[in-house]
């Protein structure tokens, strides 16, 4: 009897174990399980942000709708909250977006972008997940003014910034900083609602020998509040800026320098008609964009002063 019972028990677990066996075999070892609590979403196969950007210039501008404005506005607020969930993920692919994480040097970025074959120069967007300062960074013209993009992207690979955008299309065909009611520009208005009292930098490169005035073609930094009444947050960032970019010539606007004081920027326009009023115009001339992008120092010198 005791034979038998010991045989029987054999049995069970072999069968046990062919059915586990058989049911691994039979599930697809290819396919990632389906995430259901909301909390998860894709990881990019990029390593950095300048060689995801660099795959996301492609495509014509075609001017959004006012619906999908509104629908922009209110999925970049729920990004920069920090919300990660498979429902945003799903809400972004409804505007023909993507949402995904990508981790460079052990830091997690969102970002958002144009899905493949639906680019219409509606820009890229990275957001740092861990807790940040509310510093926005742009780079509006990251096309024509040279290396800006790239300097956007390593200050917020290095720096602490909560959000950075840069476009997609050349200026030429969709100027960012001077055209209205953009994907771009919703995402300052977003910002501005989540971060009241947070700051907006945007990146700009000019050529020094097509400046009209002596103060102009001499200057390698040109810092702006975007109007002739600096508050004296532009004051005090801009004397930083002197004090730490030993060798370059930094100028305030308008008492310093005349002209690129960005006064007809469309972005920090609209922001200022909603009341948010910390916005940096930056015009980097070409020694200092260069210096910029090799330099991690100087780099860490102007986040310093931004930050």
């Amino acid at each position: 009897m005791k034979k038998v019972i010991n045989q029987l028990v054999v049995i069970t677990i072999c069968g046990i174990f062919i059915a586990s066996c058989q049911s691994s075999a039979d599930s697809p070892t290819d396919t990632p399980p389906a995430v259901t609590d909301g909390k998860s979403i894709e990881s990019s196969e990029a390593t950095s942000l300048k060689d995801a950007l660099k795959a996301a210039k492609t495509g014509e501008y075609v001017a959004p709708t006012a619906e999908a404005l509104h629908k922009a506005e209110a999925l970049f607020l729920r990004t920069l909250k920090g919300e990660q969930s498979v429902d945003l993920q799903n809400a972004w692919q409804t505007q023909s977006f993507t949402m995904q994480t990508l981790t460079h040097n052990g830091t997690d970025f969102t970002v958002v972008q144009e899905a493949e074959g639906k680019r219409t120069g509606r820009g890229f967007y990275a957001f740092r997940q861990k807790e940040s300062l509310p510093i926005a960074l742009q780079a509006p013209h990251s096309y024509k003014d040279l290396y800006t993009g790239k300097i956007a992207s390593l200050l917020m690979e290095e720096g602490n910034y909560v959000v950075a955008g840069w476009n997609t299309v050349p200026r030429n065909d969709a100027d960012m900083a001077h055209r209205e009611d953009t994907i771009f520009q919703t995402l300052g208005r977003a910002f501005a609602y989540q971060y009241p009292t947070g700051t907006i930098v945007q990146l700009h490169g000019f050529a020094q020998g097509k400046r009209k005035t002596t103060a102009g073609k001499t200057a390698d930094l040109i810092f702006s509040g975007t109007t002739r009444a600096p508050s004296q947050r532009v004051l005090d960032t801009g004397n930083c800026l002197k004090s730490k970019l030993i060798g370059f010539e930094v100028r305030i606007y308008p008492h310093e320098v005349s002209e690129l004081g960005g006064t007809t920027n469309s972005n920090a326009k609209d922001l200022r008609e909603r009341g948010f009023n910390r916005f940096f115009h930056v015009e980097l001339s070409k020694p200092l964009r260069e210096k910029l992008r090799e330099d991690k120092q100087v780099r860490g010198q102007l986040s310093a002063c931004l930050q």
